[in-house]
């Protein structure tokens, strides 16, 4: 079985041009990794190109849109609806990082690099 946690760090540290022991499983992607929202698309499209498969991340603003939900409120925080379609969406960011009225501006701040390998191999697993 490949080593899906290691082709990712490999995938994150060529889309940051960083080395590779720079990034480690625990890392945010925007805090720790100085990562963009650029930088994420870029990482799903090595993925797509490695694995034949899209991130759940690269279409959530689409699933949004489509479930007809406001992500944020006025206030910028985050909508009970909003946090409900996206845990249901991508489960791997189900575990109380984001909170309903939390102010996220963008899910990729709250993402890590372990978090991209689980949603690699669920959409693996999905497209089998």
């Amino acid at each position: 079985m490949e080593d899906y946690a290691a082709k990712v760090r490999e995938i994150v540290a060529e889309s940051l041009d960083i080395e590779v022991d720079e990034v480690s499983d625990g890392a945010l992607l925007y805090d720790d990794l100085d990562a963009d929202s650029l930088d994420i698309l870029d990482m799903n499209y090595q993925i797509r190109k490695q694995f034949g498969v899209d991130l759940a991340v690269a279409q959530l603003q689409k699933h949004f849109e489509e479930a007809g939900i406001r992500w944020l409120d006025e206030n910028r925080g985050v909508t009970k609806e909003g946090l409900a379609v996206l845990n249901d969406f991508i489960p791997e960011l189900d575990d109380g990082r984001i909170e309903v009225s939390a102010k996220v501006e963008n899910v990729f701040v709250v993402l890590m690099v372990s978090d991209l390998t689980r949603m690699l191999q669920r959409a693996l697993s999905e497209n089998a």
